[in-house]
């Protein structure tokens, strides 16, 4: 049953997107370029264990933000 749930709301969300020659339209409001956050860009680590880590900026030996899983973490060479 959840999964069904599930499945209905991907289908209304999906439904609701759309794009016409003026742009994309996302439940009946135009985005526009002012509405985009600004461009960032990662610094993707892959772990020992072949996890992914993505990080902004500057990377310390201190905690870093992982954008991916929404933790502080530690980065450690070895």
């Amino acid at each position: 049953m959840e999964i069904l749930k599930l499945l209905v709301r991907v289908m209304i969300f999906l439904l609701s997107i759309s794009c016409s020659g003026k742009g994309w339209i996302i439940a009946s409001i135009p985005v526009t370029p002012q509405d985009t956050a600004t461009n960032t860009v990662f610094i993707e680590i892959v772990d020992a264990d072949s996890s992914v880590h993505w990080f902004h900026g500057r990377i310390s030996d201190h905690g870093n933000w992982c954008y991916k899983h929404q933790r502080i973490e530690e980065v450690e060479v070895k």
